[in-house]
C-alpha cells in the first residue's frame, strides 16, 4: 500500500501547486442503463465503456473505494462463483483481440487493496468513453489511450467496475490528456438494477455534473481520505413516517419509544456503491426490526431485512452537512418493495464493519466530487430529467441546480397560452387577408395585360389589310370602218 500511499501524496502537491484550471473544457458524460455487452447473452446494467481496439463494450459499475478499472477475463466463469455468471459480469474482455493490449511487469504495483478472493492481471489499454444522451441517438466516444486497467480471472464478486477513489486512474488519465478541467466526478446511480427494481436510469459525469440531474440546495462535506473510501457524513436522525399520518414521526433514536441499555447516537457512516442494503448500527437495526415488525431474509444474497406485514410509510435520514442539515427520504416503493423486502441489513452486535449508506441512498441522492479539494456535495437527485445539461464542475466551485424560468400569474393560469394562441391566429387571418387581396391584384393586372395584348394584336392585324378597288367600266370596243361599203347606195 506504499504505493497508494505516495499517489495520495502527489495528488495533494498537485492540487496545491496548480493555480488554475481551464474550466472552459466541458465535462464527459456516461449515461448508466441497460445494454448489449461483448460475448454475454443478457443485456447488463452499468455504465457504457469499451476497451481495446478494436472496441468490446462493456457496462461497469461505478466504485467510490476503487482506483483501478476493472474487466472481466474471457475466462472468468470458468473459475468464479459468481451467481449466473455469465450474466452478470457487465460483458467479457478478450486480450488476444485488442491491438493495443500491453501487459504490465510484476514489479507493477496495483493502488487497490486486492481481495483474496480475486486474481488478476494489469495492463494499459484504450478505454472508450461513450456518450449517449438519449437510447435512440448514436454514442459519440472520448478515447482515453495507455491508462492502467485490471483484467480479472477470478472472483467471487462483480469484477467489471469503474474505479471513482481517490487515486483514480480513469480521472487521472482525463486531466493528463487534457480532456476534462479537473479531477471531478458526480455520480447518479439511478433504479434500472434488478436490485432496485425500477426503471430510472443513471449517469456518469467526468469532470463535471448535471445541472438538471439535481434540485434544491448542493449541500456542502469534507472528505476524510484517511479512509479508502473518503465519502462519509454524520447521521443525526433516522425517522419512519406512515403515509398520511404526519403525526406518526417515529425516530429510531427515540430513547423513549425504543428504551435500551445502549441508546443510539449519531454515528458516522460511509457512503458506498458496493451493496445495495444500508447497514446501521446494531441498536438502530434493532429498533427497524421492532417497529416495523422486520425478520432477517437473504432473497437476495445481501442479509436485507423482511417485514412480516405490508407498510405504506417513508424512512428519513437526517445528516448534519457544512451547511446545514440534509435530509433523503427513501419512497414508499424503495422502503418497501412488492416482496415486503426492505433496504436495510441485517447486523450483528459484535459486527466492526463500518456503517454504511449504500446504493438505496444514492438511488435518491445526486453525489459530486471535488478530489482537486477533497470536498463532495449531496443534493435531492431528480428522478426523470427529461433534458442532460452537463457543466464544467470546476474546482472550488459550488455546483448549481438548473432553475426553470419563474412563470407569472399569466403563465400560471393559462392566460398567456390564450393570449399568444388569439395574436398568432389573428396573424394567420391578416396573412390569408392579404394573400387574397393580392391574389385579386394580381388577377386584375393579368386581364389588364391579356386585354392590352389583344388589343396589340388587332392592331398589328390592321396594318396589313388591303382596301376594296372601285369597278371601272371598260373603254368601249373600236368599230371596223368598212371602206369598201363607202359611197354605196
Amino acid at each position: 500500500m506504499a504505493s497508494f500511499a505516495f499517489y495520495l501524496g502527489a495528488n495533494a502537491l498537485f492540487a496545491q501547486a496548480v493555480l488554475a484550471f481551464n474550466c472552459s473544457i466541458p465535462p464527459i458524460y456516461v449515461d448508466i442503463h441497460k445494454r448489449a455487452v461483448h460475448d454475454s447473452p443478457a443485456f447488463q446494467y452499468g455504465s457504457f465503456i469499451g476497451l481495446g481496439t478494436p472496441a468490446q463494450n462493456q457496462s461497469l459499475w461505478p466504485s467510490l473505494s476503487q482506483n483501478h478499472t476493472s474487466f472481466s477475463s474471457n475466462t472468468f466463469c470458468d473459475n468464479s462463483t459468481l451467481k449466473d455468471c455469465d450474466r452478470s459480469t457487465g460483458g467479457f474482455y478478450v486480450k488476444e483481440d485488442s491491438s493495443t493490449f500491453k501487459p504490465k511487469g510484476k514489479d507493477f504495483q496495483p493502488l487497490d487493496k486486492q481481495n483474496d478472493s480475486s486474481r488478476g492481471l494489469f495492463a494499459s489499454e484504450t478505454v472508450r468513453l461513450y456518450t449517449h444522451y438519449f437510447e435512440t441517438d448514436g454514442a459519440s466516444q472520448t478515447l482515453l489511450e495507455d491508462v492502467d486497467i485490471e483484467v480479472v480471472v477470478n472472483s467471487s464478486t462483480t469484477p467489471s467496475i469503474v474505479g471513482i477513489g481517490q487515486a483514480s486512474t480513469i480521472l487521472q488519465g482525463l486531466v493528463a490528456q487534457n480532456k476534462i478541467a479537473a479531477r471531478t466526478y458526480s455520480l447518479y446511480i439511478g433504479q434500472g438494477f434488478d436490485r432496485a427494481g425500477g426503471s430510472v436510469n443513471g449517469s456518469n459525469a467526468f469532470g463535471g455534473y448535471d445541472s438538471g440531474r439535481f434540485t434544491g440546495q448542493a449541500h456542502s462535506f469534507s472528505m476524510n481520505t484517511a479512509n479508502r473510501n473518503p465519502f462519509s457524513v454524520t447521521v443525526k436522525d433516522i425517522i419512519i413516517t406512515e403515509t398520511g399520518n404526519p403525526n406518526s414521526n417515529t425516530s429510531l433514536f427515540d430513547a423513549k419509544k425504543f428504551p435500551s441499555a445502549k441508546q443510539p447516537s449519531a454515528f458516522t457512516a460511509q457512503i458506498t456503491t458496493d451493496q445495495y442494503p444500508l447497514s446501521l448500527p446494531y441498536q438502530i437495526t434493532q429498533n427497524f426490526i421492532k417497529h416495523l415488525d422486520a425478520t432477517k431474509d437473504n432473497y437476495w444474497g445481501d442479509n436485507s431485512l423482511k417485514l412480516r406485514s405490508q407498510f405504506n410509510g417513508t424512512l428519513s435520514i437526517v445528516i448534519a452537512g457544512d451547511n446545514g442539515d440534509f435530509t433523503v427520504t427513501l419512497p414508499q416503493e424503495v422502503l418497501v418493495n412488492a416482496s415486503n423486502i426492505t433496504p436495510i441489513q441485517d447486523r450483528t452486535e459484535a459486527s466492526s464493519a463500518p456503517f454504511l449508506l449504500s446504493t438505496a441512498f444514492l438511488s435518491q441522492v445526486y453525489l459530486m466530487a471535488d478530489f482537486e479539494t477533497f470536498k463532495f456535495y449531496l443534493a435531492e437527485a431528480v428522478q426523470k430529467n427529461n433534458i442532460v445539461m452537463p457543466e464544467t464542475f470546476c474546482p472550488k466551485a459550488v455546483p448549481s441546480a438548473y432553475e426553470r424560468p419563474k412563470q407569472g400569474a399569466w403563465m400560471k393560469q393559462g392566460l398567456i397560452g390564450a393570449v399568444i394562441g388569439g395574436v398568432l391566429g389573428g396573424i394567420g387571418i391578416a396573412i390569408c387577408a392579404y394573400c387574397f387581396v393580392l391574389g385579386c391584384q394580381r388577377r386584375r393586372a393579368e386581364k389588364r395585360v391579356e386585354r392590352a395584348i389583344e388589343k396589340s394584336k388587332q392592331s398589328k392585324m390592321a396594318q396589313f389589310e388591303v382596301e376594296e378597288v372601285q369597278s371601272f367600266d371598260p373603254p368601249p370596243k373600236a368599230s371596223k370602218v368598212l371602206f369598201w361599203k363607202r359611197g354605196k347606195k
